[in-house]
């Protein structure tokens, strides 16, 4: 019904979107949808112009409204993964596969071909050439670097994007920090989410995280051959206690250096040690040999402890958080995410070596993979001029880990997978 003013009502602007709507549908040519729009119009009494300023109105708002529903369908089908409505460019969903199918083919893209596993890594992949601020489309990141479209499957309560790279495949867990990149976890800085039905990275984890390891040309990040193996704690700071035996960190950690030591001379490093003995030796200290030797590398030795949790196992090798980020774990407090550290000159470097030592520790023992992951409270890492990395090669408050890190043969074990990591490229 008109109003007095002669123009149409909104409940007359719907009946003439569905009228026209309607004949629309059953008249699919493009004059009879044009005269079931004329005949909504005579059959309300009113002017064209009004009508055409309503039709085209309602039209916005259904496209809207459609929009809207796909994104909260896409965007609650998963766990953890809250929709955020952000300015990124309009992309189809991806495709969706049931985990208990076969592996996925990603869809092809008409970007060049992929290169193959033999080839350098492209320069367009560098850090330098990706420039991104906020949350990234996963899609278009595929596009940019001119790799398949990710295939979404189901992991468990998870999603998990699922990209294809010529060096190996990078999962990635919608609403969860952890990662995998050629079968070994990593830890991101942030929760990948669904924005807008689209499964999104954030921006500072495709830099400091991802595109380092991408773009490893295989080589050790490091200026010579010269290492320092820091076997943790020592004299009146004795560490975890293993819960099988009774005995100290600090006994293993200077077991395992002691084991690894002729290993890496027979593959041509000098190697050094902060410690021989049961001795007492401070954090600077320790980073001051490492400076007067010169050394090219420095990884620090622990074992973990849980304050109680038991159940928790695995080994976890961690490196410093870069400028910015938040760390994936803190002891204190709190911690200043804009301070920069002398090691955070290394940190594409720290990153690299941490990966190569933690895929190489779980897969030559078999352990729990708890991840590459950065922090910032480790004191003996903070202020190397040098890549430096600190791994914790198990759980002495778990009864498994304790009873392993108490035999010689897998201490041995652990010395060769490291020997391993420093020795040969990544892909074995």
């Amino acid at each position: 019904m008109n109003n007095a003013s002669g123009k149409p009502t909104l409940f007359t602007g719907i009946a003439i979107y569905r009228a026209a709507l309607s004949g629309a549908l059953r008249s699919p040519t493009g004059d009879n949808r044009l005269r079931s729009v004329n005949e909504a119009v005579a059959s309300k009494c009113l002017e064209a112009s009004c009508c055409s300023r309503w039709l085209r109105r309602f039209s916005i708002v259904a496209a809207q409204m459609t929009t809207c529903a796909a994104a909260v369908v896409l965007g609650l089908g998963c766990r953890h993964t809250p929709v955020r409505v952000t300015a990124l460019r309009q992309a189809r969903p991806c495709p969706v596969v049931p985990v208990a199918t076969a592996e996925p083919t990603p869809q092809q893209t008409n970007q060049q071909p992929a290169l193959s596993p033999t080839a350098a890594p492209p320069q367009w992949v560098s850090p330098t050439n990706l420039s991104y601020d906020g949350w990234i489309d996963i899609r278009q990141w595929a596009r940019d670097i001119g790799i398949p479209s990710p295939v979404l499957a189901m992991a468990g309560t998870n999603c998990v994007a699922h990209l294809k790279f010529p060096m190996g495949n990078l999962d990635i867990r919608l609403g969860r920090h952890q990662a995998r990149w050629q079968e070994c976890e990593l830890w991101l800085a942030h929760p990948p989410l669904f924005i807008r039905g689209q499964p999104c990275v954030h921006a500072q984890d495709i830099q400091s995280t991802l595109l380092p390891l991408l773009t490893d040309n295989g080589q050790l990040p490091v200026t010579n051959r010269v290492i320092v193996l820091d076997p943790g704690h020592g004299g009146s700071n004795p560490g975890a206690r293993n819960i099988a035996t009774g005995r100290w960190e600090k006994e293993y950690t200077l077991d395992l250096a002691l084991r690894l030591k002729p290993l890496l001379e027979d593959q041509g490093w000098t190697v050094f040690l902060t410690r021989t003995n049961d001795s007492d030796v401070t954090l600077s200290n320790r980073v001051a040999m490492a400076d007067a030797l010169g050394a090219g590398l420095f990884i620090s030795l622990h074992f973990n402890d849980a304050n109680g949790r038991a159940a928790e196992s695995g080994i976890e090798t961690y490196c410093m958080t870069p400028p910015g980020l938040p760390s994936a774990f803190v002891r204190g407090p709190s911690e200043t995410p804009s301070v920069v550290f002398p090691n955070n000159a290394h940190d594409a470097a720290n990153l690299r070596v941490a990966f190569r030592l933690q895929r190489a520790l779980v897969s030559r023992t078999s352990a729990v993979d708890r991840g590459v992951r950065r922090a910032r409270f480790m004191a003996v890492l903070r202020n190397q001029s040098r890549p430096a990395v600190l791994v914790e090669a198990g759980y002495l408050s778990n009864l498994r880990d304790a009873r392993l890190i108490a035999s010689p043969e897998h201490r041995q074990a652990l010395a060769m997978a490291i020997a391993h990591a420093l020795g040969v490229p990544p892909h074995f």
